[in-house]
């Protein structure tokens, strides 16, 4: 079996294989009347085996887009098989030459199909996208093409017309390349350059054959050679694709500016030749004509404003969706993703990786002494230093409170080093306001040339990661610990010791509170910001422990998901929430009332039927209620979460996402999910007004929402100047202990309008 460096080796060989083949061909074999012919066959079939053995790298939809274009290589090979043995003077029934023509088609039609399957974890429409720009380019381009070459041959044969839309197709495929690259990250371009390299060269020559007046007969060398050098090169892709495959081509940092006009750069140089090819030649007609084009130019140019509002927008909240908010690290989530990809390419191509995890060990004595302000700008410091300590490439991610990661691709002596230098860069203090702090790192090592034993997988490489840095004295000589496979069982014992006793009992008090019905719900109001009337009420769960006093939820909530127990509170929370609503509306007050869904109920198909069972037992309205939706428990299941959401909305149930903006990908959640409003998460709300990247990411958010004919409702609104900035910016609900804190339901009626301070 070939090792990894053999399989290589084995790779480059076949790539300089190509290579001589086709500098064979560029000095002397092109013009051939022979070599040139069969020099396009032999390419062909030498790409189509690259594409199919890139197909055994691939998975998912980019394995099925590298069959597309095996596929479309292989149709071209055929086709030129065909055309080479009828220009060498073979004779062949018209059915086979139709056959070889349609061969020909093949290519461009698969690798329209391919750009479809293009994956983006970022747009589940990123391919149809992608498919659409290609039309618009080709379709523009046959219309240049036409209007230049074409029209001026008189009696122009299918062929040559065929020859114009595939000539047309293959230069917009190259423009996808083009896009595809831009929203790519640069380490992980070199394949798609190739690809779009490829498809340009094929459709330059097949645009030069029709310039010199021979779709109709055997090309010219340039010709020859341009169509040879474009299978090249899309073999070329293929094999490098081979080399060191996109593992996960999932998140791409979305389009540029440039990648989004690109497919309009045609339609403009169309629109061009059409003026000047069509121009009427009367006063009158021109003068109407005129007024057309500018129409038409003007459309253009505002549809490319609201797509780079819209982009402007989406990269906003995909920004929000992976950094910290407080240090602009990458968070916890975008660690996981690159984590995860960085085992996959360990496992498939022994790529070394290595996690350090550290912590600030005198952050909680500064957070407590001098604020939270200055807790925050300690906390921004740290990841500076750490940032800058690192290389560009590496990941550095706040994991939360007063830990950091730092990913690397190196070996395990490399990042012992890297820790040691990091530990030592804290010898000197941080600048925090007036002040200057010194605070040290305790920092853990793991890597994969560790003993992991039967598997590896990012969780232990996390969890080792932090088993050793629990062995790690700040301040001495051992403030960076690599791991040792005893560290495991020590880390294990510790926390079982620690937490065991206190958790067994706390779990046999929830159950009695859970059995006596003794968990409670207390309601925070919701008010309109345009009238400061009340339009909703959130229900919040609280239990009031006999010994440990009241008790949020997420304080017991862990246990009750870890112990099977969240069936019986969602049942009995909905079950309240619906009873108290119902007294409020027997009171002559339509208060809506809405309720969280913390378990996996909404795999649950039975979910609709039971709610409203509830609904129907109160004799409660369903517009009445609304469900929230954390964005998690959208994660397991997305097929099945949005059935479950579309019977509820069918019923009448509005449907909210709660905690907006908290880490997870919501863009596909406002587009695919039928919901009627999201909620701003209150530690996004709470720094708008000194945060600028807060700031902006509150306001893009209510301004998407608002595209979207979503409501947009701000959590954890403390002050009267927070209230005038979402007023300013068109929020439409504000929730918050500055208009009104938790209430029992009882006082739910008696609320009063709320004066809404006007905007400076």
């Amino acid at each position: 079996m070939f090792t990894l460096t053999t399989r290589r080796w084995a790779l480059v060989a076949l790539a300089t294989a190509g290579l001589l083949f086709l500098a064979a061909m560029l000095f002397g074999g092109a013009h051939d009347s022979v070599v040139g012919p069969a020099g396009i066959v032999t390419m062909g079939v030498f790409a189509t085996a690259c594409a199919v053995n890139a197909t055994w790298t691939a998975r998912g939809r980019q394995r099925s887009a590298w069959i597309a274009l095996a596929t479309g290589v292989g149709g071209w090979a055929a086709g030129s098989a065909v055309w080479c043995y009828v220009a060498l003077g073979g004779t062949a029934p018209i059915s086979i030459t139709t056959v070889g023509e349609l061969g020909y088609v093949v290519l461009p039609l698969c690798a329209l199909g391919a750009a479809v399957l293009v994956p983006n974890r970022n747009d589940d429409l990123f391919g149809i996208g992608l498919l659409l720009d290609g039309v618009l380019v080709a379709a523009a381009l046959f219309l240049a093409i036409g209007s230049l070459v074409v029209d001026a041959a008189p009696g122009a044969s299918i062929t040559r017309i065929l020859l114009a839309v595939i000539t047309a197709i293959y230069l917009g495929l190259a423009v996808i390349g083009l896009v595809v690259m831009r929203a790519t990250e640069p380490r992980r371009r070199l394949s798609t350059s190739l690809l779009t390299t490829g498809f340009a060269a094929i459709g330059v020559a097949g645009g030069l054959h029709l310039y010199g007046n021979g779709a109709d007969h055997i090309p010219g060398d340039v010709v020859t050679f341009g169509w040879i050098s474009g299978t090249y090169f899309l073999a070329l892709s293929a094999i490098v694709f081979r080399m060191g495959p996109d593992l996960d081509a999932g998140r791409t940092p979305g389009l540029s500016r440039q990648a989004m006009w690109l497919p309009y750069l045609p339609v403009s140089v169309a629109l061009a030749i059409f003026a000047v090819r069509f121009w009427p030649r009367d006063r009158g007609n021109a003068f109407v004509f005129a007024a057309g084009m500018f129409l038409s130019v003007v459309v253009l140019l505002r549809q490319l404003l609201v797509l780079d509002r819209r982009r402007r927008l989406l990269e906003a909240l995909a920004d929000a969706a992976l950094r910290d908010p407080t240090t602009g690290l990458a968070n916890r989530r975008l660690l996981d993703e690159r984590l995860e990809h960085a085992v996959q390419l360990h496992l498939r191509l022994a790529v070394p990786i290595s996690l350090l995890r550290a912590r600030v060990d005198d952050f909680k004595l500064v957070d407590d002494s001098l604020g939270y302000a200055a807790g925050d700008e300690l906390l921004r410091s740290v990841g500076a230093r750490i940032q800058s300590g690192v290389r560009t490439d590496d990941t550095v991610a706040r994991m939360g409170g007063d830990e950091f990661a730092i990913l690397l691709e190196d070996p395990p002596d490399i990042a012992v080093q890297v820790a040691e230098r990091l530990a030592r860069s804290f010898d000197s203090p941080l600048q925090v306001g007036d002040r200057e702090v010194y605070v040290h790192l305790s920092v853990g090592v793991a890597s994969t040339g560790s003993d992991y034993g039967p598997v590896l997988t990012a969780e232990n490489l996390l969890s080792r990661a932090e088993a050793a840095r629990l062995r790690a004295e700040p301040t001495t000589a051992s403030a960076v610990q690599t791991f040792s496979p005893e560290m495991d069982a020590d880390l294990s014992g510790r926390q079982a010791s620690r937490d065991g006793a206190a958790r067994l009992q706390l779990l046999w008090d929830l159950r009695r509170a859970i059995d006596d019905r003794l968990l409670n719900l207390v309601y925070q109001p919701q008010f309109e910001m345009r009238s400061g009337a009340i339009c909703g009420a959130e229900a919040l769960l609280r239990w009031k422990h006999p010994t440990l006093g009241i008790l949020e939820p997420q304080e017991f909530l862990p246990l009750v998901r870890e112990h099977g127990l969240m069936d019986a509170v969602t049942d009995m929370v909905l079950w309240r929430a619906v009873a108290d609503a119902s007294e409020w509306h027997a009171q002559g007050t339509d208060i809506p009332v809405a309720i969280n869904l913390w378990a996996r109920s909404l795999d649950e198909d039975t979910l609709p039927d039971r709610i409203m069972s509830v609904l129907d037992a109160h004799g409660m309205s369903a517009r009445l209620l609304t469900v929230e939706i954390t964005e998690e428990l959208v994660v397991a299941d997305f097929v099945k979460v949005r059935a479950v959401l579309n019977r509820l909305r069918s019923a009448g149930i509005r449907v909210s996402i709660d905690d907006f903006g908290s880490g997870y990908s919501t863009l596909t959640y406002l587009r695919e999910l039928p919901i009627d409003e999201v909620k701003l998460d209150r530690q996004l709300i709470a720094p708008i007004l000194y945060d600028r990247r807060a700031a902006t990411i509150a306001r893009s958010v209510i301004e998407l929402a608002e595209e979207f004919g979503i409501a947009s409702v701000a959590e954890g609104v403390e002050n009267e100047e927070t209230v005038r900035w979402l007023k300013r910016f068109g929020c439409d609900v504000i929730q918050g202990n500055y208009f009104c804190g938790p209430l029992p339901a009882r006082e739910i009626p008696l609320i009063q309008s709320k004066r809404v301070p006007e905007t400076r």
